[in-house]
């Protein structure tokens, strides 16, 4: 791809607020029409989503335990690990 040397900073600097580089922002702009921009997390955040983690591990092993017992105790484990799970992908 071609362009001019104020293009590519101005596209350099868009990738940059994406957290891609050069190649993968315009690849995803070429595929997708649009990119969005997540912020980047501190380094106690990443470690917090670690933690998150590991919790919604237990918690599909605590339900696995339970689901013979409580079908609807099952359901809200269910509920609650899927949103750590989708909090986890954030950092991903």
């Amino acid at each position: 791809m071609r362009c001019s040397v104020a293009e590519r900073k101005i596209i350099s600097q868009m990738a940059e607020k994406c957290g891609m580089s050069l190649s993968e922002y315009c690849r995803r702009q070429a595929m997708y029409g649009k990119v969005t921009a997540i912020p980047k997390l501190s380094s106690s955040e990443i470690e917090y989503f670690h933690v998150l983690k590991a919790s919604s591990v237990n918690f599909n092993r605590i339900a696995n335990l339970i689901r013979q017992k409580d079908p609807m105790l099952v359901g809200e484990i269910r509920e609650l690990v899927t949103k750590l799970t989708q909090m986890q992908k954030r950092i991903v």
